[in-house]
């Protein structure tokens, strides 16, 4: 009992905190501003091309890679709150298996997978990316510790 209230709500927490450090904690680069476009040139350009296309920047990697952490870490905290309900030392273990899966992904994205800015100044390669590398290591960690743990309480229990 003591085990998996522990353990989940230490992997609903790490979820958490893998939502909340690109979006707020330690942010990515915004959305660029679309620009403003005076009305009379609107309806000409609607006129003439039959539809209208926003005159906005470039949408930086760091702010998928923000969103894909978003969906990520909502997973782990799911698998967390999944752990906290299930009866079974081999459930959770099957569980612990999948978040130690999910945190090399979540490693994966801001590094290999979608990446950041290709600036090494900008604030996603100074925090938002070092951050969420930290984070999936710590998950992987606990993951394996937390896998070894219910190994040892499964090989207890039978003999």
């Amino acid at each position: 009992m003591k085990n998996r209230m522990l353990s989940s709500f230490c992997f609903m927490f790490l979820g958490s905190m893998i939502i909340l450090f690109p979006l707020y904690i330690l942010p990515v680069c915004p959305l660029p501003e679309v620009a403003s476009v005076p009305a009379d040139t609107m309806a000409s350009e609607a006129a003439n091309a039959g539809h209208m296309h926003s005159s906005g920047g470039k949408i930086m990697k760091c702010f998928w890679t923000a969103k894909a952490e978003l969906g990520v870490g909502a997973l782990v905290m799911a698998i967390g709150f999944l752990m906290l309900f299930s009866r079974t030392v081999f459930i959770r273990m099957g569980l612990s298996m999948a978040l130690a899966c999910i945190a090399i992904l979540a490693g994966a994205i801001p590094t290999v997978l979608i990446g950041v800015c290709g600036n090494e100044m900008m604030r996603c390669n100074i925090g938002a990316k070092p951050a969420l590398v930290l984070l999936s290591l710590v998950l992987f960690i606990v993951a394996i510790i937390n896998i070894v743990s219910l190994n040892k309480m499964t090989k207890r229990n039978w003999m």
